[in-house]
């Protein structure tokens, strides 16, 4: 994880005053090899990145406060925010030769357009999803696909917190792609979003992905596989989002020695 140099990895963080970014904090300041030096948030200016905990002793806070802006001093910014917000980092990013690690769902085209572009000068990794069990299911969904052929019927389900904005999840849309690529499916003709109406019979080689809603769930993905008779899940149920956090930060230290380019979680765990 450490620089070519042998010092750390610099990293910085936006969207580092909600939840994820929080976390996210803790777990670069506590991995070896990573030095966290800047938080971004448009909220929490001036409060610690990591905040302790009032009355547990041995929580300190941060030496890093948030502020609104990056300015561009670290090897690697990590991105979960909004995809209005990840625009505008990606320029910057681009505009001080700093990677990014980027888990912002709900990216239009347009903004895929621009971190092609960005691959060219500097090092970017965007997933859906960081954790490393999800990057495994992707590949089991899709060999189960295969090898369970035409004959089966796929449907997967997504369950999240009732604040989660974008639905369908990433994470069910990248397995939907999987599992499409890997069985000669066409994504915009054999993936549908829901099912509604009097016509909504299923129909051969579909699969429907259906979205739930859920009080404070962390993450659950389901992949159906059924046919006349007998039934296979495969399922992952996220219980902290350090699971994703944990990834990303992990990816932000091995993208700092890799070459200008777009990259996959797939690349960073050797899958």
């Amino acid at each position: 994880m450490p620089t070519m140099n042998g010092s750390p990895t610099t990293v910085a963080i936006t969207g580092a005053a909600g939840r994820m970014g929080q976390r996210l904090c803790a777990l670069t300041e506590q991995t070896e090899g990573l030095a966290l030096v800047e938080a971004i948030d448009l909220t929490g200016h001036g409060q610690p990145a990591t905040p302790g905990i009032p009355g547990i002793p041995g929580t300190p806070g941060s030496n890093v406060v948030i502020t609104d802006a990056y300015s561009g001093a670290a090897d690697v910014l990590i991105d979960f925010t909004l995809p209005q917000a990840t625009e505008a980092n990606i320029a910057r990013c681009v505009e001080t030769d700093t990677a990014i690690v980027l888990g912002t769902t709900g990216l239009t085209d347009a903004h895929q357009a621009m971190l092609d572009d960005a691959a060219k000068t500097i090092g970017v990794i965007q997933a859906t999803n960081f954790s490393l069990v999800v990057n495994v299911l992707n590949k089991l969904a899709a060999r189960a696909a295969q090898l369970l052929g035409d004959e089966y019927d796929i449907e997967i389900t997504e369950t999240h917190h009732r604040f989660k904005k974008d639905a369908p999840s990433g994470t069910a849309l990248t397995l939907a792609r999987h599992i499409c690529d890997a069985t000669d499916r066409n994504f915009d003709r054999d993936v549908v979003l829901g099912r509604a109406g009097d016509d909504a019979e299923r129909k051969p080689r579909e699969i429907a992905v259906q979205a739930l809603r859920l009080g404070d769930v962390v993450g659950e993905h389901t992949v159906h596989y059924a046919t006349l008779g007998e039934r296979m899940e495969l399922k992952h149920i996220g219980t902290s989002r350090d699971s994703y956090a944990i990834g990303a930060v992990r990816a932000a230290g091995w993208l700092s020695a890799q070459p200008a380019g777009r990259y996959a979680m797939a690349d960073v765990l050797g899958l």
